[in-house]
């Protein structure tokens, strides 16, 4: 049971301290989380400071991820605080001899409302902090009253003059440097190294070599890389890849097949996205001090409980003798689930029994670091004679979300009390868990009367795991690609007919938004404009991007026009900024990002040879309006606004020049090749609409 001494600290000043086992890494939890706290509690959130990941004193958690942290731990601080906020003032009546009914509670005390008589939150906690489980039925504040936005988070001034401290600035005495051994291929294994010539040169202190494992200590980080090099390793080509495959249902109505054969207007496409790298600007980097008995983890992670316990397994230590501390980080957007760099330093340090730091090179990141899942989707539809959806089958093939390294050393991890870890809380099976990541938004939010979706994983040539959004950007792709296609089919409007399939206010309110604030349904326009939308878990987002396009087939995102609806916004501005980021990030994905590689070899080691979208690459404007309400709990932003963008792009594409493209990413050869094909198969005489 959740216990509030476990969330909230009230200080004797009065101000709060809020525990949360997430991390920040661009979201802005130190801002959202302060502002939940205050809500409830009726303070200003400069009051409330935030304590994130630090294993020794936060509540555990699974990890950071799936754009969970204000929709879930969020929650759980709101209800602490609105717990918090019934005993402050049971405590208030007790002092005074009255009724609950007549005290109010807000700016860090308690009030009578019969002769305004007041006792601050100090005075109600000395000598007995406020405690207890939190009660499923506790009350929460409703509507939720808004904090006035601000444009700053707390950390916003010593980000901007450099002395936020990331975990790249970690430095302890006597720390020494390390690099480790990546293969060129996934999955290939070590034969041979050299070690005499590495430990010849200046400054190297240990070769550790274990098995499935060589890395080099030395004082200085361009030495350890030097006698890296040095090493000259010889590999063993990766096992065959198995050819095994693992088939879901996701939704498996009754009568699709017969509903498809006697349809008499079908229509089937497929659709691709390829491996994209998480390849973060800031590569991984972590500190580990692994003695004898204890062990102290400086780094940046999206799961520091998991790192603690893949740490005390590698030091044999048990897990409370193993410390987190938390640093700022840069974004990761799922990379930094993966903690490669922050082990690496930990095996390191336990072999010379000094601190050891590891930072990652462009090259590591690139040939070493997991990449989002390839993902093909075949989809069969059929529409009735009033053009509405009347039976859709789709078949899913990607590869696992999930890391294939980093992870290993902590399944098996225990409890502190003992018992068996579930991992990943709720979804700890392996099916749930392929459900949830690969198969997010696979099923299609629309009301349509036979559905069949299925679910194919295969392993991967190169290394595989989460990417922002997880399955849903590719799903989504292919999903509101081919919506686009149907409403083609059927002869109607592209949001008209998605308003016709679905029901559900939340969607249709995102939708009808953003079709009045791009100026859609106007006559005349020089640019092509497509839309897509997504129920991403709780949040509702409907998109449409204008595009231009050259006579070479080159693609400008012109503007965005994006509808939001997370429930209640905790932080507007913070929220504006999620929503711009993403956008842009899914974009580069969609016209840019593809990971060059040959049979499970990354060919690329610099940002040459896998380009991202740059400052002159984004659009002139994102127009971003949010259409929740503050009745509807708050849901996540971090992933959402970045799922429907591919489509948005796709569509507008097909509306700027009647191009249709089916497989990511959309550079200029492959809008010339879909105008080609797409002369072709039109007669010479038809006439273009567009």
């Amino acid at each position: 049971m959740p216990r509030l001494e476990d969330r909230l600290h009230f200080e004797r000043d009065g101000t709060v301290t809020a525990l949360s086992g997430k991390m920040d890494y661009g979201q802005g939890l130190r801002a959202a989380y302060p502002r939940i706290v205050a809500e409830e509690l009726g303070i200003s959130p400069s009051r409330v400071r935030v304590i994130l990941g630090d294993t020794d004193v936060t509540p555990w958690d699974m990890g950071t991820f799936g754009s969970m942290s204000v929709e879930i731990d969020g929650k759980e601080l709101r209800r602490a605080a609105a717990f918090a906020r019934t005993v402050l003032i049971a405590r208030a009546a007790e002092r005074w001899g009255c009724p609950p009914a007549g005290l109010e509670i807000g700016e860090g005390i308690v009030r009578r409302a019969s002769d305004g008589c007041t006792v601050t939150f100090g005075a109600l906690v000395a000598g007995a902090p406020i405690t207890g489980v939190i009660p499923d039925d506790v009350r929460l504040a409703s509507p939720t009253p808004t904090c006035p936005d601000s444009r700053s988070g707390p950390d916003a001034m010593a980000l901007l003059t450099g002395r936020l401290e990331f975990a790249g600035d970690v430095r302890i005495p006597g720390m020494l440097h390390g690099a480790v051994l990546h293969s060129p291929m996934h999955g290939a294994s070590l034969r041979s190294l050299d070690q005499r010539a590495a430990m010849a040169l200046p400054g190297v202190v240990a070769i550790v070599q274990e098995p499935g494992f060589a890395g080099v200590v030395a004082e200085r980080h361009d030495q350890a890389v030097a006698a890296l090099a040095a090493l000259s390793p010889e590999w063993a080509p990766p096992p065959v890849r198995s050819p095994e495959v693992t088939d879901m249902v996701l939704r498996g109505d009754a009568g699709v097949t017969d509903a498809l054969t006697s349809a008499s207007t079908r229509r089937c496409e497929r659709y691709f996205s390829p491996h994209i790298a998480g390849s973060p600007l800031g590569p991984s980097v972590g500190t580990a001090d692994v003695r004898a008995d204890t062990a102290v983890m400086y780094g940046s992670t999206q799961a520091p409980f998991r790192l603690r316990e893949a740490v005390a397994h590698i030091a044999g230590l048990p897990v409370e003798h193993v410390h987190f501390r938390p640093m700022a980080m840069s974004g990761g957007f799922g990379r930094h689930g993966a903690s490669d760099a922050a082990i690496e330093a930990a095996r390191l340090s336990k072999a010379v029994s000094r601190p050891v730091r590891v930072q990652w090179g462009r090259i590591d990141e690139l040939r070493a670091g997991p990449n989002r899942p390839e993902m093909t989707a075949e989809i069969e539809a059929a529409l009735d004679t009033d053009g509405k959806i009347i039976v859709w089958r789709s078949d899913v093939w990607t590869n696992p979300y999930t890391y294939d390294a980093a992870a290993r050393p902590e399944r098996a991890a225990p409890t502190p009390e003992g018992g068996p870890r579930e991992t990943f809380g709720a979804w700890s099976s392996p099916s749930q868990m392929t459900a949830m990541m690969a198969g997010r938004n696979a099923v299609p939010p629309y009301d349509i009367g036979r559905v069949a979706v299925a679910l194919h994983i295969t392993s991967a040539n190169v290394r595989t795991g989460a990417l922002r959004s997880l399955g849903a950007a590719p799903n989504v792709f292919a999903i509101e690609s081919f919506m686009d296609e149907l409403a083609a089919a059927a002869g109607q409007d592209p949001i008209a007919f998605r308003l016709a399939h679905t029901r559900d206010p939340r969607l249709r309110r995102v939708l009808e938004a953003v079709r009045e604030r791009s100026g859609w349904g106007r006559a005349e326009r020089r640019r092509g404009l497509g839309v897509a939308c997504v129920v991403y878990r709780n949040t509702y987002v409907a998109q449409v991007a204008e595009v231009s396009v050259t006579s070479g087939g080159s693609v400008s995102l012109e503007r965005v026009w994006c509808a939001v609806d997370p429930g209640h916004v905790v932080h507007p501005d913070g929220a504006r900024n999620q929503v711009e980021g993403a956008v842009q990030m899914a974009a580069s994905w969609t016209l840019i990002e593809e990971l060059p590689h040959r049979e499970g070899e990354v060919t690329g080691s610099t940002w040459d040879d896998y380009p991202i979208a740059r400052c002159t690459d984004a659009p002139r404007a994102i127009d971003i309006v949010f259409t929740g309400d503050d009745l509807t709990p708050a849901a996540g932003l971090g992933e959402p606004p970045a799922v429907p963008m591919a489509a948005a792009i796709a569509n507008a594409i097909t509306d700027a020049c009647g191009a249709r493209i089916r497989q990511l990413p959309i550079r200029p050869a492959a809008v010339l090749h879909a105008l080609a094909v797409r002369r072709v198969a039109r007669p010479a005489s038809m006439t273009d609409p567009r």
